[in-house]
């Protein structure tokens, strides 16, 4: 596991700014969604689910064709992945499907829960622990955080992800955490049990916490270290991180200095679906939106547009793989036909003459803005204004004085007029949106929906269908992104 794991993170590492190509594109993707898989899945390696086996032959495959075509070294890092994959996927075995039987095995007694981050693997989970000789039911983390009590409960995957709240109410007489030591979140992770209770005068009683167990080789002494486990002690290239999976394969120059046109950066949440794919979610209102799916008053389906901030664990949100926004833009230009080319130029012409005014003025925004404000704005949200979604200001007195300071006074009200017809376009759009997703709601997944908690969506007005999931669990990091990778669907098992 551990070589697998080195081998892997050398491999990405080495691949870098490279893996937006379509040569190793796949590669990656394949790569990155076994490393997901093993941290939160516990199945047998050799299991057909997880097509760890087929991966590697892949993979194999693909170091020998590039052989000829691409650097030597990278082929060989890709050949050394295949090779550690291959031994991997021939085990029967699974050290965290057997630290969570160990774990389950030493109650024997009471209903105990699995609780896993990953609901796509659940029935396979359920048919690998159904020897065990009591109940067990298997569900993910946020059981822990409703009503339901379990004598016994273990959950799978980088501690990372646990709730805070799950230890501070806890909904288990003994909870057990079973995680890989190279799935961290970050590197100096507080101690969950450090000095007693999680959150100080919150508990009635102390946590007993037990030794923890460590399955490998044990140390003879506190001198010695792990002949297999701590051979090679992990770096920061080793450790792997289930909140930046979430932005793995997105081009490094735009996570870095961001792409033309979204110069911004916002803070985002990861979100776990309950098909096991992501989203990022943005911290603050305002920024973007998504599509809630909810019952209404006659237990029918309910879609609307709502604050991509607002929404969290247990809300059924719609996905595509591009964003919210990148769908009505994709509406919007249909409607608009042949003059939506012209009308987006006129759009992105102010705002980039603002973004300019702003990179040349001693006062950088706040110049600009008090400059504005002088010559009678009565807002002046730059942040807003240079954004990628805004189309034109809300005041059209604040938009004729913004024209004026670029020098096009003249052209405000045509200008105005030609946004206006965008912005119809886009109000529009987010009806048509919402309707057809409405309309795709048979009874048949409607009820799909609420037993699965995911399934994708046809929708009859694009070629593109949609994805209605729920949302397991929000991890607790934030990422800093361009604004155009918020509220899209993100998955582990396709590039």
């Amino acid at each position: 596991m551990h070589s697998f794991m080195q081998a892997a993170s050398h491999f990405l590492h080495a691949v870098g700014e490279l893996e937006g190509s379509a040569l190793w594109r796949q590669a990656c993707a394949e790569i990155r969604r076994i490393r997901w898989l093993l941290g939160t899945v516990p199945l047998p390696l050799n299991s057909r689910e997880l097509r760890f086996q087929e991966t590697a032959r892949g993979l194999a495959d693909t170091a020998v064709r590039l052989k000829q075509t691409a650097e030597e070294d990278l082929v060989g890092k890709l050949s050394a992945v295949a090779q550690t994959l291959t031994r991997l996927a021939e085990d029967t075995d699974n050290p965290l499907m057997v630290a969570t039987r160990g774990f389950l095995e030493s109650i024997r007694e009471g209903t105990a829960l699995i609780a896993v981050t990953n609901r796509r693997y659940q029935d396979a989970v359920v048919r690998e622990f159904d020897a065990l000789s009591h109940t067990v039911e298997v569900g993910v983390v946020s059981d822990l955080l409703g009503a339901a009590a379990y004598d016994s409960a273990v959950i799978v995957g980088p501690i990372g992800w646990l709730p805070q709240g799950v230890l501070n109410a806890p909904r288990s007489a003994r909870l057990g955490l079973v995680h890989y030591d190279f799935y961290r979140e970050s590197l100096d992770i507080r101690p969950l049990f450090d000095e007693g209770p999680v959150l100080r005068g919150t508990m009635p009683m102390r946590i007993d916490r037990r030794e923890t167990l460590i399955l490998g080789a044990r140390p003879q002494s506190p001198d010695e270290v792990f002949s297999e486990v701590m051979s090679a002690p992990l770096s920061d290239l080793d450790v792997a991180s289930l909140a930046h999976e979430a932005i793995a394969g997105l081009p490094a120059e735009s996570l870095r200095d961001g792409t033309s046109g979204s110069h911004e950066r916002v803070d985002a949440h990861v979100a776990q679906l309950a098909d096991g794919s992501l989203v990022l979610l943005p911290v603050e209102s305002g920024i973007h939106k998504v599509l809630l799916v909810e019952p209404d008053l006659d237990d029918e389906p309910s879609v609307d547009a709502v604050d991509g901030a607002s929404v969290t664990v247990g809300d059924f949100i719609v996905l595509r793989g591009s964003s919210y926004h990148q769908s009505l833009v994709e509406r919007a230009d249909a409607a608009l036909g042949d003059d939506a080319s012209t009308l987006r130029a006129i759009q992105q012409e102010w705002k980039a003459q603002l973004r300019d005014h702003i990179a040349h003025h001693q006062g950088g925004r706040q110049g600009v803005a008090s400059d504005l404000t002088a010559r009678g704005a009565v807002t002046t949200n730059l942040d807003y204004w240079t954004s990628t979604w805004c189309i034109r200001t809300r005041s059209r007195d604040d938009f004729v004085v913004v024209l004026r300071y670029l020098g096009r006074g003249n052209e405000a009200q045509d200008v105005w007029d030609a946004l206006g017809r965008i912005d119809h376009a886009h109000r529009s759009a987010g009806r048509s949106y919402a309707e057809a997703v409405q309309r795709a709601f048979s009874g048949e997944l409607w009820q799909q929906l609420w037993v699965d908690r995911w399934c994708d969506i046809p929708l009859d007005d694009t070629e593109w269908g949609a994805r209605a999931a729920l949302i397991d669990a929000i991890l607790p990091a934030q990422l800093s992104v361009p604004p155009h990778y918020l509220c899209r669907l993100r998955t582990s098992e396709v590039p």
